[in-house]
């Protein structure tokens, strides 16, 4: 009966231990961050965002120059995050998440994005280094 109770206990020790990680982390698969980061001019309007996959709605958000937004997100073979940037009379929606593109373009498990007055920016490592313009804005 003891050795019953005992092999019980233990096994639903695991169930939820399994269940608390599989919640909380990404279970066999990795664990993205984006950053979009307003580095605007200082005396610029605000910049607002809006960002979504297929299925996550992550809403709008307004940053003042030095701010960011950023979300976290675990990885299937099918992800993909886009977001939305309007400023200043322009804008640019692109893909800030592509599972189909090399792990390399997402250094350190984050995908880091800058907005500047002459576009939009990536880098390949983090903290980030040297920036690459990928983007130049469409007008609104």
């Amino acid at each position: 009966m003891h050795y019953t109770m005992s092999k019980l206990l233990l096994q639903t020790l695991l169930i939820s231990i399994l269940i608390v990680q599989t919640v909380s982390s990404c279970f066999l698969t990795r664990k993205i961050t984006v950053k979009v980061v307003d580095n605007l001019p200082q005396t610029s309007p605000p910049l607002f965002l809006h960002c979504a996959s297929g299925d996550k709605e992550l809403g709008n958000h307004t940053l003042t120059t030095g701010q960011d937004f950023q979300f976290h997100f675990c990885v299937n073979a099918h992800t993909l995050y886009f977001c939305h940037l309007w400023w200043n009379g322009k804008q640019k929606a692109f893909d800030v998440f592509n599972n189909d593109w090399p792990s390399w373009y997402c250094a350190d498990k984050v995908c880091y994005w800058e907005a500047r007055s002459d576009g939009i920016y990536n880098s390949k490592n983090y903290p980030p280094g040297d920036l690459d313009k990928k983007y130049d804005w469409d007008n609104a």
